[in-house]
């Protein structure tokens, strides 16, 4: 199999991801009168940063809306290495370390502060960017 062919998986993977964190964390949706006092908390203490007021909550959805925006940047490497791993591997294989890297940095993530849904899509992320590595690695070999 191509290395090619485990990117644009990959970079499928991270639509899904992108897509489910981006649903998952759009508006608090509270199903018992705790969680509605945690989040009118967050929204109504506000802290001085840097020149501005702050809420926990304006941090907590600036976030979200950062990580969603770099789910969608990484797919869209995933997406764009497969085209240089077809081309050029031995120029390829340095990006796909570093998605590797960053596919097991989030999975542990996953695994350290979130719940099902995120550790298995990470897991799967980080086995199609080990596969793809692994093969962009034999291809650049092969090439020489």
């Amino acid at each position: 199999m191509k290395s090619w062919i485990w990117f644009r998986a990959l970079a499928v993977v991270l639509a899904f991801f992108t897509l489910g964190h981006t649903l998952g964390t759009r508006g608090a949706i509270t199903t018992t009168p705790e969680e509605a006092a945690t989040i009118a908390s967050m929204q109504q203490y506000r802290v001085p940063v840097m020149g501005f007021l702050r809420s926990y909550w304006e941090f907590y959805r600036g976030f979200s809306v950062t990580i969603s925006v770099l789910l969608a940047a990484l797919m869209v490497i995933a997406w764009q290495l497969g085209t240089l791993s077809r081309r050029n591997p031995r120029e390829a294989l340095p990006f796909a370390i570093t998605i590797l890297i960053a596919c097991i940095a989030n999975a542990l993530v996953s695994f350290s502060y979130f719940f099902t849904a995120p550790m298995a899509t990470s897991v799967v992320a980080v086995l199609c960017a080990g596969v793809a590595t692994v093969l962009v690695r034999r291809e650049m070999r092969s090439a020489s």
